[in-house]
């Protein structure tokens, strides 16, 4: 692990203030820190690597341009996701559109530790999986969808991606309800409709 992830929190708001009052060298800590989280965040939620570097870029000048307004205890990581996945849901919306990448790495089979390709029947059983996750997916309401990539994907709490999301605790575990419920319906359609 690199020493930029393994800062502590006194670090991570000494940053913050000194980036409040001016100190590009700040900033420009905070920007190397989260570039490539809120990166891989994005592309995950676009699906292309020129998208998610102009929505990153434009993620760091919001945040750089908002930083004033922020409080003295800013969760830096959780603000960085709102502000990204704010950004993201913008253009989605107006491209009326989504796409997404599977859950799983493309391109890159499993390998045993002897080095031999997993089992063929195996690989095809994961990849059709993978697809019919992908076309459920595109099909979600995009608020249920981020809710899912934030706690499914991403791993966060409930409390993160309130924070994310500007929702309470209660209202987050309503949303994945929701989405979980909406993926549900969605995949046994589809699951229905796919050829045998």
């Amino acid at each position: 692990m690199d020493g930029s992830a393994a800062l502590s929190a006194a670090e991570e708001i000494g940053w913050v203030n000194r980036a409040k009052e001016g100190d590009q060298a700040a900033f420009e800590a905070i920007f190397l820190r989260y570039e490539r989280p809120i990166y891989q965040f994005i592309y995950r939620m676009m699906g292309n690597a020129e998208d998610a570097s102009d929505l990153t870029q434009e993620c760091f000048i919001r945040a750089y341009r908002a930083l004033p307004q922020t409080s003295d205890d800013l969760n830096v990581s959780a603000w960085l996701h709102r502000i990204a996945a704010n950004a993201c849901l913008d253009v989605l919306r107006r491209r009326k559109r989504i796409r997404w990448l599977p859950w799983e790495g493309q391109g890159q089979p499993d390998l045993h530790l002897n080095g031999h390709l997993e089992d063929p029947e195996r690989e095809a059983i994961r990849t059709e999986t993978q697809e019919l996750v992908q076309r459920v997916l595109t099909q979600m309401n995009p608020r249920h969808r981020l809710a899912l990539i934030l706690r499914e994907y991403e791993g966060l709490s409930c409390e993160e991606i309130g924070q994310i999301m500007g929702l309470s605790r209660s209202a987050v575990k309503s949303v994945l309800f929701r989405a979980r419920e909406e993926f549900r319906r969605i995949y046994r359609a589809v699951e229905e409709t796919a050829p045998p």
